[in-house]
């Protein structure tokens, strides 16, 4: 309770009065929409702790908070790619893998354990500075949890193996290869090159070089874990659950015991400067140009990094600032711009970016680029921008704060204050910097340091290539020249006057609102000739109304500190909010307004529209995003609402045939109060709930629900393998699905239990074949769609190239395991079971989560105390069910495969499969 008061403090400072909607609505737009904000109540940020250090130097942070039965475990040990040296690159990120296959008295593997252990939001993480390991633990599962941590501090070298060695270095490797697939993959490499003399530690990228991880020898990596993990260059933070007293019982005793490491010392700030301005350019496999700018900064911690932070923040934070509203929304030469900050430890990188819209010479955009900068740095920026500034910076700050653990949540803002900054508080400082910087003071500090040398980097797509046919006669040589019972919240429900529907989850434990409405639409409400109206329609919602433009929306937005966004299902259309209690009537009116009345302005359809096809051209480019717009189109049948092209965007010839008259007879149909739900998650009774949704949305009036037709499934599409040739692909990305039934079956609970076991974890069959034992890929996945009718079975692995037909094999392999060859029984059984129920507490931690939960009860018409009864109908399943639900499910002699790569490597052994026809693709839909 203590904590939610103190978030209350600080944003009701922050934001102490709400718009009105009536006069927003006819006020000009040059009118300050909220009145003036209040200084930032800093000490109400606080995360209040305890600290304490070990003999062995082991740092201690402690955060009580007792409103879930979860503890948020943190690990920070201060080592990062900086550490290494010149052809040595690429141990601090090899050894963060090497923490996950077990230690010496526990040499089973970390994954496993946390499986069983019912952990969620794990993950461990390098940098050029630091490594960490976070998860999150039912409070049951902490003194494991601990024990473990502390086993693989201080007793892991007993555990690896020159296996483990070849294992986890091809699993890097993958991981490098997958990156640098990706569009614009390749730049940041190129930038720390650049940027940083040869000499500097950031002068490498963090994964390192494939030759330096090849060179890599087990002396070196015993020596690398000897200098840099001991207890004495670490810190633990300790979040949720948990007293002071419990925690120094257990650290001590596990820890305790553990020998301190050698005296590590620190390196002094570096931060480097360019002589003189470098331009650069390089070509990749990328749908449209992008233009980096780059300047060195200060580095992390340091008040004008903070300036910088503020001056990035009113440059580009929102739809309403400068280089949006040149580039994007005036010009239009760029699809996309940006403006951030990277502070590190040692010193820090500014960056702006802008993808230059096809068509349009990228000397344009940066010349534009460059009016507003120099625009930014002469004039300062006006009082009210730089409090959305803030105001963003903080409402950001504490709905990251919500979580214990994970990027952004406590546990790891007090780690990364106290090995950066020295000091757990040290995070309210920047807060301090922020409330005291000036417009001057920001435009200043941004000249200072921007106004120096810099480095631009154009990234060019590929020039288009073709065969031209000729008369050519090649024969003619030519002539010479055990988990904490989880309360999920009741699922209230209530219904306004007008129809719509309402339900409502209380949590009271954040002074937060998550509020979604949601229409049954969705990308199955396409017409069949116009895919991707959904997605064009919902990212217009956005762009204005009756009563605001673009950029109104924004302002009022970000001077509620709420938060706005819209998406697509395959079967729901949604719009959601996240609010303060204290704003709600305002924010509710700015949620009905950008719902209900869409204007759909001339220019922002053009804007969207062009977008939406760059967003096409970015889709097919990524080999993922291009097997997922592919699949659907082969699955299902023609007609079928589920055939278009996956993702929603829909195609080139669609987009480009729609106008605003089409658009806003989509929203006229689909957008209906017979046809809207809406659901509230969070701090609010629905005493106090109805009256606020029956002033925004009472009045809101439309006609009956439409209708969609039923998906149904391709027959003809199974027993086929379908090439997407992509040149010099150093990965190939594998697609294997088909098609199955509709959710609501009494079995789903096992079919998902089975599922997960299968492919969707990071211990999975597949995974665990693909990546931990073969290490031919960096992540493989299976699931079943979570949609309303007939359903997708679906694997999905991006393997290194010459192992694309080995793991084809692999993957049928383990679809016809799940299928009825390998049942699950015994300890696997236990383990799936175990980890299905542990899980849950941090499965519904937050409050977006919770809104999650809904939103699939509603759309599978599942009954509301699904979830209240779900440990104890786990709890009844039977290996047998499991393999009966698997069996009915999966049916490995119906499977379509995509298979994305470079052909010329791949083609001929994928033909000698003989697993059915071979279908050459000459392009993704």
């Amino acid at each position: 309770m203590m904590r939610r008061l103190v978030l209350a403090a600080a944003l009701a400072a922050l934001l102490p009065n709400a718009v009105s909607t009536a006069t927003a609505a006819n006020s000009p737009r040059s009118g300050s929409a909220v009145a003036a904000v209040a200084p930032i109540d800093i000490e109400s940020l606080r995360i209040a702790h305890e600290t304490f250090v070990l003999p062995n130097g082991l740092t201690v942070i402690v955060h009580s908070d007792h409103s879930v039965p979860l503890v948020g475990v943190n690990v920070w040990y201060h080592v990062g790619s900086r550490n290494e040296q010149r052809g040595r690159t690429g141990f601090a990120h090899l050894f963060e893998h090497f923490f996950f296959n077990g230690s010496e008295n526990y040499p089973h593997g970390f994954r496993e354990a946390m499986d069983d252990l019912g952990a969620n939001n794990r993950n461990g993480t390098t940098n050029g500075d630091r490594t960490n390991f976070f998860e999150d633990v039912p409070v049951s599962a902490l003194e494991r949890t601990l024990y473990l941590e502390a086993d693989r501090m201080g007793f892991l070298a007993g555990n690896l193996s020159d296996d483990m060695l070849e294992r986890e270095r091809g699993v890097v490797q993958n991981e490098k290869r997958q990156g640098e697939n990706a569009p614009y993959g390749r730049v940041f490499g190129r930038l720390v090159e650049t940027m940083y003399p040869y000499s500097h530690p950031y002068s490498w990228s963090t994964i390192g070089s494939m030759e330096d991880l090849q060179a890599a020898t087990m002396d070196d990596i015993r020596r690398w874990y000897a200098d840099w993990y001991g207890p004495n260059n670490a810190v633990l933070v300790l979040a949720g659950d948990i007293t002071v007293e419990r925690a120094k019982e257990l650290v001590t005793r596990y820890f305790g015991g553990i020998a301190p490491g050698v005296p590590v010392a620190r390196q002094e700030r570096w931060v480097p400067e360019l002589d003189a301005d470098i331009r650069d350019r390089m070509q990749d496999r990328v749908p449209q140009t992008r233009i980096y700018r780059t300047w060195h900064v200060p580095p992390f911690g340091d008040r004008e990094a903070h300036d910088l932070e503020l001056f990035a923040e009113v440059l580009s934070g929102s739809e309403s600032s400068p280089l949006d509203r040149a580039l994007v929304y005036g010009s239009g030469n760029a699809t996309r711009v940006s403006a951030s900050i990277m502070a590190s430890e040692l010193s820090g990188l500014f960056m702006v970016t802008a993808d230059v819209k096809p068509g349009v010479d990228p000397a344009v955009v940066e010349a534009e680029l460059d009016a507003v900068l120099e625009a930014a740095l002469t004039r300062a920026p006006t009082r009210a921008e730089l409090d959305r500034a803030r105001a963003r910076e903080v409402s950001g700050f504490v709905r990251g704060t919500e979580r214990l653990g994970g990027f952004g949540g406590r546990s790891d803002v007090l780690a990364q204050s106290m090995t950066y900054l020295g000091s757990a508080d040290g995070y309210l400082q920047r807060f301090r910097n922020f409330s005291a910087a000036t417009p001057e003071s920001v435009r200043a500090t941004a000249a200072a340091w921007l106004r120096k040398p810099s480095y631009t980097l154009q990234v060019d797509p590929f020039p288009p290539l073709r065969a031209v046919a000729g008369d050519v006669d090649r024969s003619v040589l030519p002539a010479l020249a055990d988990a904490p019972a989880v309360d999920f919240p009741d699922v209230q429900r209530a219904t306004l006057g007008n129809g719509i529907d309402v339900v409502l989850l209380e949590r009271h434990s954040t002074p937060l609102l998550n509020i979604a409405l949601v229409t049954d639409a969705g990308t199955a409400a396409d017409p069949a000739a116009a895919p991707g109206t959904a997605t064009m329609a919902l990212n217009l919602l956005l762009k204005g109304t009756t009563r605001r433009d673009a950029f109104r929306i924004a302002d009022d937005r970000d001077a509620l500190g709420a938060t706005l966004g819209v998406g697509n299902s395959l079967d729901q259309s949604f719009v959601r909010m996240t609010a303060l209690p204290a704003n709600l009537r305002a924010s509710l009116d700015l949620l009905a307004d950008v719902a209900r009345n869409p204007a759909f302005p001339d220019d922002m359809v053009d804007l969207q529209r062009e977008q939406q096809l760059a967003m096409i051209g970015q889709s097919r480019a990524n080999p993922g995003a291009a097997a997922n717009r592919l699949l659907p189109t082969l699955l299902y049948a023609e007609g079928s609402p589920y055939a278009q092209p996956g993702g929603g965007l829909g195609t080139e010839t669609a987009v480009a045939g729609l106008d605003r008259a089409a658009l806003a007879a989509w929203h006229q149909q689909w957008f209906v109060p017979a046809n809207t739900t809406l659901i509230i998650a969070g701090d609010i009774t629905m005493d106090a709930l109805l009256p606020a949704l029956e002033a925004s949305f009472g009045d809101w009036r439309g006609g009956a629900a439409p209708s969609k037709p039923a998906a149904a499934g391709n027959p003809a599409a199974g027993g086929r393998i379908y090439l997407v040739d992509k040149p010099g692909a150093p990965q190939s990305v594998i697609a294997a699905a088909h098609v199955t039934s509709a959710p609501g079956a009494p079995e789903d609970l096992a079919l998902e239990t089975v599922i997960r076991n299968f492919g969707g974890m990071a211990t999975s069959r597949l995974n665990r074949n693909l990546r931990l034992e073969k290490h031919w890929s960096y992540g493989a996945s299976g699931f079943v769609s979570g949609s309303r009718g007939q359903r997708t079975f679906a694997v999905f692995a991006p393997v290194q190239t010459d192992r694309t037909v080995d793991s084809m094999r692999e993957v049928l392999r383990e679809i016809e395991g799940v299928a009825g060859a390998r049942p699950i029984a015994g300890e696997e059984f236990e383990s799936i079971l175990r980890s299905q129920v542990a899980r849950l507490p941090g499965r519904f931690e937050t409050l977006d989560s919770l809104v999650a939960a809904a939103t699939d009860i509603v759309n599978t018409g599942r009954d509301p105390a699904y979830y209240d009864d779900y440990a104890a109908n786990i709890a009844t399943l039977t290996p047998e069910a499991l393999n009966a639900a698997a069996a009915a499910t999966v049916k490995p002699d119906g499977l379509t495969w995509v298979v994305i790569g470079d052909l010329k490597q791949i083609e001929a052994g994928i033909r000698a499969l003989g697993w059915g026809e071979v279908v050459v693709l000459p392009a993704v839909p």
